[in-house]
Parts: structure tokens; C-alpha cells; sequence
């Protein structure tokens, strides 16, 4: 047959719309094959509008007794577009009617229709044969028998699923649209009642909320003195839809007294018009429990609103003052937990739904004894309870060349006494003993002013040599003679640098010019009072010019650390842009973390991250 009269046959029969082939019931495979979705099902979880992904129409189970098949045509439909429709359709490398690539290198492969979707995105079809059938069969490329893939459809997802629900649709072969032609353009029976199933399962996020105390640890010193305790929401997710809470904090009534209980803000912000606000559930006040909670209200109609958007994020949502009533005398000491009690601890979403939540953390609460009798304490220039006030106890962190100040309060019977000469020991990490001083508690016939206390001072050593070998935890003994009788207090400290820089890394290996270098940053530190870090952040470029856009910072406050353990901050991350004049080759990132600027008074709280991380600046813009 002539070569364009086939062609011309094999498109009308392919294109024919009047074709009808009722699928029988097949004792043997049919000629023309059987069509699928691949994958079937295409289960998405939680895919968000205008997710995509690729799938596939393929065919497979071709009669190997038949005649072979010679071209194809196949429309797909999806069975609703408000649900998923089709963006894209394409033949992939490797595709059905060209497995090798042979016949398109020789220009024998006509694209009759070349894969396409329709505008509304409810369709994608293609139609695929050969332009000389006589040359494919010569080259080996028709008749063809085995499976393969027709054409890829690009699916996009247009509904989210609701809450705890999902959305499903189907995607199907058009009959009169879906030919499988042999070589002398005769259509074959085919199997094509294999439907793909399509569903987007909404899906919890993974992040849970909740609730804990804010501080964890509370120590008082005297009888009657207050403190705040926060409770905090934490790892809010608006995708929980939360609207409501509840809980019921455990203490001890007979050392503990609620004396107020304020309202948080923090879902305050999210109850605002066309919301109702916010309702605050009375305290119930049990033996040694309160029980409270808040919820966001909805409109008049009982329908919330977002935006203003569902809660996200963390914040205070009660604040309760409680009074210290009970102090013991040493050693005796006062405490009790500070109990989110999770059996009671609720969260609920707009539908009234159970939240799932994380275990809360809970805080614990003491009171200083009183010490009677002969007594010493000796504390550094930190703020209580930061610089070990108490018996035995520990002082925040000291770095290098930081001066140490020491103080010593001598009673008896809480009473202070006047002109005892206190002996302040001073032992470094490795048992060295560093520094005895000796000074004398003050006197003052005024009675007005505060007596007993005898200070001393000293500087944390930086030797020229090996300097870092005397970070560690320190050790101070203060003593003094009470009417023949020695009394000593120990006191602990940790000596390291303010901030260490553990790692410097960029988002990747090699940048363009006019691309952005992401660099992270993980520091940790040791401090318990809060203090201001600067960390900056410089490169240069293979000739050492300072990239001409200037060195690039961020400020964090580090604080909260445990004694002689860290908190680290991770993956604090800062731009920088290479700009034209960044010469090509190696550069080098600079990494320093300092108290402020020199300009303002700063320096330098360790060296510079070592080795300086680098990153390779190609000869090529960014397209």
C-alpha cells in the first residue's frame, strides 16, 4: 500500500469517531491490549490546591497471536475538574510506540496527535503511528507486542480535602476517542474499562500542641514573696483549626497561695471581627488545684472565621501569681510540683473535635531554707538565682577574662556578724589551687546598714599558653570561724567561652553570579541569664576582597541553660549575595560571633569558626 494512503487510512480509522467496540468478554488476551493508570490508585495525602504530579497511561497484555499493533490513539478523562484536571501531557523517553528512539531519529515516528490537554483540563489525548509502516516493520519497530507506556499526564489537585475528610474522582478512557490500529490501520479490540481511582486525604499535621510552664523552676528566699507563673501554648499549627482549651495545674496549698489569676494574650489575636472574641472560663479552685480555660467565640451564626487565621504559634493564655506561705530551716526545704495535670488538658477545634496533644511540661517550685545558727554563704555578682545564693550551690558561667567577684554573708541566727575574717579558696578544673584571699565581713554601727558581708575579686586566667585547658567547672570554698567552730560553703562555676560555634555550612557547593549563598550557622552556649550575642558573617573572594554588599549579621539573646550543659541554637541561617564584581574561583566564609560592634564597645567572644567553610563562585550568571 501506498505510504500516504495508509497513513491517510490509519488516521481515519484512529480519529473515526463513529468506532464502536464493545468490550467482550476476552477467553484470550485481546488483540489490541488492555489499557491502565499507572499508579491506580493515585492516593495523595494531604496534597494542597495545585499540587502536581506526573502519572501514566500504559498498555500491556497485547495477543501475542494477533497482528501486532501499528499506532494508537487514547483520550483520558477525568471525571471532575473541581476535584483534579490535567495540566500537562507528554510522551516520555522510552515511550510505547518507540521504546529504542529508533524511529524518531529516523524521522519515522508521526505524532499524529501530539500530546495535548484540552483547556478545562478535562481531557488529555495523543495519537502515535509510523510515517512509512513498511520501514517500521523493515527496522523492527512494528508490529509491536510488548507494553509500555503511551503517554504521561500531568494531574493537578484543585480541591483540598476538608478536615478529617477527603475528596475522590476517577479518571477513564473515552470509548469513541481510543484506537488501537495494527499496521494496516484496522482497529483492534481492547480492553479499556479499567478506571483510575483518584482520592486527597486531608491529613493532621504533624506538629501537636501543648501546654507547659513558664519558668520550669522557681525558687523563692523568704516568706511571702510572689512570682508569675505562665502557662504557654506551644507548637500551635492553624491546620488543627483550635479554638479551645482547658487545664488544671496541681500544687501544694499548704507552701503555696494563688493570689491573682490574669488572662493571656495570646489567642486574643485570633478572636478579633468577624470572630466573637474571646470567653474565659471561671477559675475553679480545688484543695491543691485550678482548674481554667478560654476559647475563641464564633459569629452571632456560630461560624468562625479565618482570616483571621486559626490559631498558630506560641504564647501566654494564663498567668497565675502565687505567694510563698511556708519556709523550712536547713535542711529542711519547702517544694512541689508545678503540675499540668494532662488527664485535664484539653484542646478543641472549631467543630468541638478532640485535638491530639504532647505531653505538657511542668515546673517544679521551692523555697530557701532559713539557716540557723552558724552560717556562710558565698555567692558571685550574678543576680539571685543566678549566682549561687543558697547553700552549696552554683553560679552561672564565666569566659575568659571576666572578673569574678565574691561574697560571702556570715549569720548566725540570720543574723549578720560584723569583722569575721572569711578565707575564700579558688581550685581550677584540674585541682590547682588558683588564688587564697582573705577578707573581713563589714561592720557599721548604723542599723540601717546592711552588715556581714565580706567581698573579694579576681580575674579568670588567659595564659599564653594552652589557655582553653582551664575551661571546666570551678570550684570555690568560702570558710569562717564561728566561736571556734569552722562553717564552709561550696560554690560552683562553669569557665568557656560565652558562645562556641560548632558548625558552618551553605545551602550548597557552588553559586552564580547574582545568586544568594545561604549560610547556617549552629552555635550553643552555656549561659543561664540572658545575654546578647552578635553573629557576622563575611566572605571574601579568591583575591580576598570582601564581597562588595559588606558583612552581613544576626542578633540572638542566649539564655536557660542548665548548669555545665548547653542549649544549642540550630540552623540560624543569613543570606548574601554575590554580586558581579565577586571574582570567580574559591571563597571563603568568615564566621564570628561577638559581644557588639568594636564601634559600640564590643569583641570578640571566641575566635572565628575554623576551619573557614568555602564555596566554589562560577564564571556565569545566574539565567
Amino acid at each position: 500500500m501506498n505510504k500516504k494512503l495508509f497513513a491517510l487510512a490509519l488516521t481515519l480509522a484512529m480519529l473515526s469517531s463513529m468506532l464502536v467496540v464493545l468490550p467482550p468478554v476476552f477467553a484470550i488476551p485481546p488483540d489490541g491490549g488492555e489499557l491502565h493508570f499507572v499508579p491506580d490508585p493515585v492516593a495523595l495525602v494531604g496534597a494542597a490546591f495545585n499540587y502536581t504530579m506526573w502519572i501514566q497511561v500504559t498498555i500491556d497484555n497485547i495477543y501475542a497471536g494477533g497482528p501486532g499493533v501499528g499506532g494508537v490513539q487514547v483520550r483520558v478523562q477525568t471525571s471532575n475538574t473541581s476535584i483534579v484536571k490535567f495540566a500537562k501531557a507528554r510522551l516520555p523517553a522510552g515511550h510505547f510506540m518507540d521504546p529504542d528512539g529508533s524511529a524518531e531519529a529516523e524521522v519515522n515516528l508521526w505524532k499524529v496527535v501530539s500530546p495535548r490537554v484540552a483547556l478545562d483540563g478535562s481531557y488529555a489525548e495523543c495519537a502515535t503511528t509510523f510515517l512509512d509502516m513498511a520501514l517500521a516493520q523493515a527496522h523492527g519497530d512494528a508490529p509491536i507486542y510488548a507494553g509500555g507506556v503511551i503517554m504521561e499526564v500531568m494531574i493537578n489537585v484543585t480541591a483540598e480535602p476538608v478536615k478529617y475528610g477527603s475528596v475522590s474522582a476517577t479518571f477513564s478512557f473515552v470509548d469513541g476517542e481510543t484506537v488501537i490500529g495494527d499496521k494496516d490501520a484496522t482497529a483492534l479490540t481492547r480492553f479499556i474499562d479499567d478506571t483510575g481511582a483518584y482520592s486527597n486525604t486531608w491529613v493532621p499535621p504533624s506538629t501537636l500542641p501543648h501546654l507547659e510552664v513558664s519558668p520550669t523552676s522557681v525558687e523563692l528566699t523568704a516568706l511571702n514573696q510572689e512570682f508569675d507563673l505562665n502557662i504557654v501554648m506551644k507548637n500551635v499549627v492553624a491546620g488543627w483549626e483550635l479554638v479551645g482549651f482547658n487545664f488544671k495545674l496541681d500544687y501544694n496549698k499548704t507552701i503555696l497561695e494563688i493570689v491573682s489569676v490574669s488572662n493571656g494574650t495570646f489567642l486574643e489575636g485570633f478572636a478579633g471581627l468577624p470572630n466573637g472574641g474571646m470567653f474565659y472560663i471561671p477559675p475553679v479552685n480545688g484543695p491543691d488545684y485550678i482548674i481554667t480555660g478560654a476559647m475563641i467565640l464564633p459569629d452571632e451564626w456560630g461560624v468562625y472565621h479565618a482570616p483571621p487565621a486559626f490559631p498558630s504559634g506560641e504564647g501566654v493564655v494564663y498567668t497565675i501569681r502565687f505567694k510563698g506561705i511556708l519556709q523550712g530551716v536547713y535542711p529542711t526545704t519547702y517544694s512541689c510540683a508545678l503540675n499540668l495535670d494532662d488527664s485535664w488538658v484539653d484542646f478543641g477545634d472549631k467543630d468541638g473535635v478532640a485535638i491530639p496533644k504532647d505531653p505538657s511540661v511542668d515546673g517544679i517550685y521551692s523555697m530557701r531554707p532559713k539557716i540557723l545558727g552558724r552560717a556562710i554563704d558565698v555567692y558571685t555578682q550574678y543576680p539571685d538565682p543566678y549566682g549561687g545564693q543558697g547553700l552549696n550551690a552554683t553560679s552561672d558561667m564565666f569566659w575568659p577574662q571576666k572578673e569574678v567577684i565574691l561574697t560571702a554573708y556570715v549569720t548566725y541566727n540570720e543574723w549578720p556578724l560584723q569583722n569575721k575574717d572569711v578565707t575564700f579558696e579558688v581550685i581550677a578544673p584540674d585541682g590547682t589551687v588558683m588564688t587564697v584571699l582573705v577578707a573581713r565581713t563589714n561592720s557599721s554601727m548604723n542599723p540601717e546598714d546592711v552588715t556581714g558581708y565580706a567581698t573579694v575579686s579576681f580575674r579568670m586566667n588567659w595564659p599564653c599558653d594552652n589557655p582553653e585547658d582551664l575551661f571546666g567547672m570551678w570550684t570555690v570554698i568560702a570558710s569562717v570561724d564561728i566561736a571556734c567552730v569552722v562553717e564552709k560553703d561550696f560554690l560552683y562555676f562553669k569557665y568557656d567561652y560565652l558562645v562556641n560555634i560548632i558548625k558552618v555550612t551553605t545551602d550548597k557547593d557552588s553559586y552564580k553570579h547574582c545568586e544568594w549563598i545561604t549560610v547556617y550557622v549552629n552555635f550553643s552556649s552555656q549561659s543561664r541569664m540572658e545575654r546578647y550575642v552578635l553573629i557576622t558573617v563575611t566572605i571574601h573572594d579568591e583575591l580576598n576582597y570582601p564581597i562588595i554588599t559588606g558583612t552581613v549579621w544576626f542578633e540572638q539573646i542566649v539564655s536557660g541553660a542548665e548548669f555545665c550543659s548547653s542549649n544549642y541554637y540550630y540552623n540560624a541561617s543569613i543570606p548574601i549575595h554575590v554580586d558581579k564584581s565577586v571574582v570567580a574561583g574559591v571563597a571563603t566564609v568568615h564566621v564570628c560571633a561577638l559581644s557588639d560592634w568594636p564601634l559600640f564597645g564590643g569583641s570578640a567572644l571566641c575566635d572565628e569558626y575554623k576551619p573557614a567553610p568555602t564555596v566554589n563562585i562560577l564564571a556565569a550568571w545566574v539565567v
